[in-house]
């Protein structure tokens, strides 16, 4: 092989090595960095939508004050109530329900050991679910 041919060889080789080095991943660690931006998206997800519930939480103690207030327990333990039924109405599949066919599913997923019992909590829960499909354009 004379010169002219090994430098014609190269000219080819050397954009295709170029190439198929800037395909490969440079930094292994990428991979973990894209994961950081997922959680960083999700956190400032979870953050908007908690401060969305601040924002109408005047309405869920006003809501407190008429049907809740002589009960023997303050607003904190049913703000868990609001909460959750607000939480399910950030859901998307949620929001594309009525609250007939929301209730079996919340109910089935409230924790009457740790929540308190359902009966006594589910319009407070229908409350929350409410003003977020309202705080959602619904």
């Amino acid at each position: 092989m004379n010169s002219s041919t090994t430098f014609r060889w190269l000219i080819l080789i050397i954009p295709l090595a170029w190439v198929v080095i800037r395909l490969l991943p440079a930094d292994p660690t990428r991979s973990s960095d894209l994961r950081g931006v997922i959680q960083q998206a999700e956190e400032h997800k979870s953050h908007e939508e908690a401060d969305q519930f601040l924002r109408n939480e005047s309405l869920f103690t006003a809501h407190y004050q008429s049907h809740y207030a002589t009960s023997g327990q303050a607003y904190q333990h049913y703000r868990l109530a609001y909460t959750y039924g607000f939480d399910l109405a950030q859901n998307p599949d949620n929001q594309k329900m009525d609250w007939k066919r929301m209730e079996p599913l919340a109910r089935r997923n409230w924790n009457d050991g740790v929540l308190g019992l359902w009966n006594q909590h589910q319009e407070a829960v229908w409350y929350g679910w409410e003003q977020g499909i309202k705080n959602h354009g619904g």
